[in-house]
């Protein structure tokens, strides 16, 4: 796995050399945003302390779900710090996959220039609405998986690190996958006793800071840690390549709400069919557990 390191986003480039083939980061390519200075768990106390969030507890026997508010949140991650700091190694819960634009759609004014040209024409005009917020304290981890819909995944680092351990999906067979997409393999502390196959694979790390954005394409499989208290969004989309990816994979075991989605995508992004008839369908998308 090889993952490119670029100082300025070049659209061409971009869409020439790396769309649908290489992860890249793009160091500081988001440091002009006022997002970069304004956002941190107290500002979104203050800016929107009453929207529902959902947290997420990634344990052995599945994702356990917790419904809260904003303010509720940023109160338990400041709790979770201060056990941290007195010896504590419990890890708060993750504040994951949100649609926070349609939440708050008045903290978009904290967005700089999107790169809105190198994703389909019909996610452009409101690509906000498609947007997944997360906000975690240092140590939360997301475990090895990919994105459920297979879909490509442009990633804005706000605040904080984070720790990427990236693989090729040709890897995933090497890393003892246990439902649709999530892995039983832990890349930063393998077991080869257990997992022997998996010393064949060829992960690599990369830590993303605040201000970078950071490209993976369609199936690639990441282990996320976060290094410091972190927030940050990413947008998930479909484009051609992805699609033909995401049906082909349906006989390997794909949910049917997954084809289900996928199949809205498919309407808008290649017949054409408007977002705004769509985006009903489309929405509970952005809450999916899977």
């Amino acid at each position: 796995m090889e993952v490119i390191e670029r100082e300025h986003f070049d659209e061409k480039e971009f869409r020439e050399k790396f769309l649908n083939r290489k992860v890249v980061v793009y160091r500081g390519g988001i440091k002009s945003w006022p997002a970069i200075k304004n956002w941190n768990p107290d500002y979104f106390s203050k800016m929107c302390p009453d929207i529902s969030i959902a947290t997420k507890r990634f344990e052995s026997d599945g994702v356990k779900i917790e419904n809260s508010t904003m303010a509720h949140y940023v109160e338990s991650m400041k709790s979770f710090k201060k056990s941290q700091d007195e010896g504590s190694t419990e890890i708060g819960p993750y504040c994951h996959d949100i649609p926070i634009f349609l939440q708050a759609e008045h903290l978009r004014k904290d967005v700089g220039q999107f790169p809105i040209n190198v994703i389909p024409k019909w996610y452009r005009k409101n690509w906000w609405q498609y947007v997944q917020f997360f906000m975690s304290s240092a140590g939360s981890v997301t475990p090895l998986h990919f994105d459920t819909l297979l879909t490509n995944n442009i990633f804005f680092q706000i605040q904080g690190r984070k720790c990427f351990t990236v693989m090729d999906f040709s890897d995933s067979k090497y890393c003892s996958r246990k439902s649709w997409r999530w892995y039983d393999i832990d890349p930063e502390s393998p077991d080869l006793m257990k997992h022997p196959d998996y010393s064949k694979a060829t992960p690599k790390q990369v830590e993303i800071n605040s201000g970078d954005l950071f490209y993976m394409p369609s199936g690639t499989l990441h282990h996320v840690r976060s290094l410091d208290d972190c927030i940050s969004f990413n947008i998930d989309f479909h484009n051609i390549h992805s699609l033909t990816r995401a049906f082909t994979a349906i006989p390997k075991g794909m949910p049917s709400i997954n084809v289900y989605y996928n199949m809205i995508c498919f309407l808008g992004v290649v017949l054409g069919v408007p977002a705004k008839k769509l985006f009903s369908r489309y929405k509970p998308y952005l809450n999916y557990v899977s």
